[in-house]
């Protein structure tokens, strides 16, 4: 019997379960797990849904049942109400073809094109048709194929004419570089300014432009502030890439009737001294540059900015040339070397120079035109001063394996990159010159201030301050090379652009006349084209000529010496006319 003391009066909250006596204490049932939802995906029960929802759902259900009960998802037809594109012809045949039938597609396209031109250039000629199908055709892709690769594959340098030169004077300017396209000829100068000369009536376009101004906003400034040193354009005539004091690459679209500034772009610490933008396999225009802070970047014009630096140099670079994007070759001065720059791999081959010169008995500033081969070694001691190559200042690269370089002992030398020293070298390539000194006479190599060359073939230039641009031919083995012309021309020549250009771009007969006419300033004769035939080719040169040299002001020329642009047609005999044709 339980004890009294523990009995309350009070009514229980909760009622007694059925079949429990009060006071009994809790009934035995047994234990049941209490209920916990299981994790999502397991067996978890979907919330309730809307009446809404729900509504749409069986209205769905019942449209999709239709009048004769479900519907198979085989039978039912998604692209009703479609109105399909008829495939044109050449997407229907990239669905069935694979890619090693477009290749053969799209060379059997080529052949016939060239075909026709070729028939087309033959037409007044007796001939057999099966002959041109086996030489021609065959010639023809082969010169396509190695001008596309950048090849030297046009011996044309011993079959040049007397040229047809002008002047154009820039009385209060002093030019740096120059660039060429098929319409126009720009040229930089120490002010921070370009002009622009159309083709072919060499006519001035415009103000200069290329100072600092502001932009739009007044945080953006458009143009340079101080000298202008280099420049480089795309053979499009679209793009023209300037580089100067202020470490800043300028681009300009030059492809409607005023330049129009796109940016400026950074990433050198120091004066930018030279710009490259590759001719060959360039879709995206990219830019290399060099510049006084020892390191090359790689630019895009398409995103308007850096995309690598390269590093090797102990010294500033003072030239870059470039037919690829993917390689460059660069002279370091004053660490005496020439790099080859692997941009994709990112690996850069080292060719050292610094090497001798000596000056042979009779050679003095008198005879200083003379072009002097170094002399063997039996034949060294004894005779001559020696002149050691202290800085490699330019640089020109010639194909996929060989550039000239052009330093301060007045060498030119040929490389290959697969030698570490030079294959061929002429020493004293611009003469000597009288130095000033009390006790006796002295006298110092003249140095190579500007290297350039014709695309695909096998001439290129050279100029000093001895009065003369030099045409220098390579030997079809590509392992030496000599001079075959000289032109005259006096003063500093700060840079040199070698290009052919349409027929129609280099009539040198509507150039202004500011001298009485000579002897070597015929006017060209008209030629009838072919119709299907491709346009015929001239070779122009353009040079930047001034008192005093590009980099700085240790040296001026005061006599006789004007400053402003040389423009050079050199003129081809008839068999030369035919290797361009």
């Amino acid at each position: 019997m339980p004890d009294s003391f523990f009995q309350s009066d009070k009514k229980r909250k909760r009622p007694s379960r059925p079949g429990s006596t009060p006071g009994s204490g809790p009934s035995k049932q047994p234990y049941e797990k209490p209920y916990r939802p299981a994790a999502y995906g397991k067996g978890q029960k979907p919330k309730g849904r809307s009446s809404r929802q729900s509504a749409r759902d069986e209205d769905l259900s019942s449209d999709a049942e239709g009048e004769g009960g479900g519907v198979d998802l085989d039978d039912m037809d998604f692209r009703r109400g479609r109105n399909d594109d008829a495939m044109s012809d050449g997407g229907l045949i990239d669905e069935i073809e694979t890619a090693a039938e477009k290749r053969v597609r799209l060379a059997k396209g080529y052949l016939a094109k060239v075909r026709e031109e070729v028939a087309a250039a033959q037409d007044d000629a007796d001939y057999d048709a099966a002959e041109i199908d086996r030489e021609l055709i065959a010639s023809r892709l082969q010169h396509d194929v190695a001008e596309a690769e950048g090849r030297i594959h046009t011996y044309l340098a011993s079959h040049l004419a007397e040229p047809v030169t002008h002047f154009i004077t820039m009385p209060s300017q002093l030019p740096t570089s120059v660039a060429l396209t098929p319409s126009s000829l720009w040229v930089s100068t120490k002010r921070g300014t370009i002009s622009r000369y159309s083709l072919p009536s060499l006519r001035k376009v415009g103000k200069p432009f290329g100072q600092a101004r502001a932009g739009p906003s007044m945080t953006e400034v458009e143009g340079h502030r101080g000298e202008i040193l280099c420049l480089a354009a795309s053979e499009d005539g679209r793009w023209l890439v300037s580089g100067g004091r202020d470490k800043a690459i300028g681009v300009w679209d030059v492809s409607g009737d005023q330049p129009a500034w796109k940016a400026g772009m950074r990433g050198h610490k120091d004066a930018v001294t030279s710009v490259a933008l590759p001719p060959l396999n360039n879709q995206s225009h990219h830019v290399l540059s060099a510049s006084l802070s020892r390191h090359l970047a790689l630019h895009s014009l398409a995103t308007l900015s850096v995309i690598d630096t390269f590093f090797g140099h102990q010294d500033s670079i003072t030239s870059v040339s470039s037919l690829k994007p993917t390689i460059a070759v660069t002279a370091g001065s004053r660490d005496r070397t020439c790099r080859w720059w692997k941009v994709e791999e990112e690996v850069q081959l080292v060719f050292r120079g610094g090497g001798k010169s000596f000056e042979r008995d009779g050679t003095s500033a008198e005879t200083s035109g003379a072009v002097e081969e170094a002399p063997n070694k039996a034949s060294r001691k004894g005779k001559g001063r020696e002149f050691i190559e202290g800085s490699i200042d330019c640089v020109c690269m010639l194909d996929d394996e060989h550039f000239v370089s052009g330093g301060d002992s007045g060498t030119i030398a040929l490389w290959h990159t697969g030698k570490k020293k030079p294959i061929f070298s002429i020493s004293f390539a611009h003469g000597t010159q009288a130095l000033p000194s009390d006790d006796q006479q002295l006298s110092g190599a003249r140095w190579i201030t500007s290297l350039a060359a014709l695309r695909g073939t096998d001439l290129f230039a050279s100029g000093s301050w001895d009065g003369q641009i030099r045409l220098w031919a390579l030997d079809p083995s590509l392992r030496s090379f000599s001079l075959v012309k000289t032109i005259p021309v006096d003063g500093f020549v700060n840079g040199i652009s070698l290009l052919a250009l349409p027929e129609a771009s280099v009539d040198s007969s509507k150039w202004p006349s500011d001298r009485p006419p000579t002897p070597q300033s015929p006017t060209l004769a008209p030629t009838d084209g072919v119709r299907g035939q491709r346009e015929k080719q001239e070779i122009m040169l353009i040079a930047a000529v001034a008192r005093e040299p590009r980099l700085g002001r240790w040296m001026r020329s005061e006599e006789g010496v004007r400053n402003g642009v040389f423009v050079a047609h050199l003129k081809l005999d008839e068999q030369g006319k035919a290797m361009t044709a």
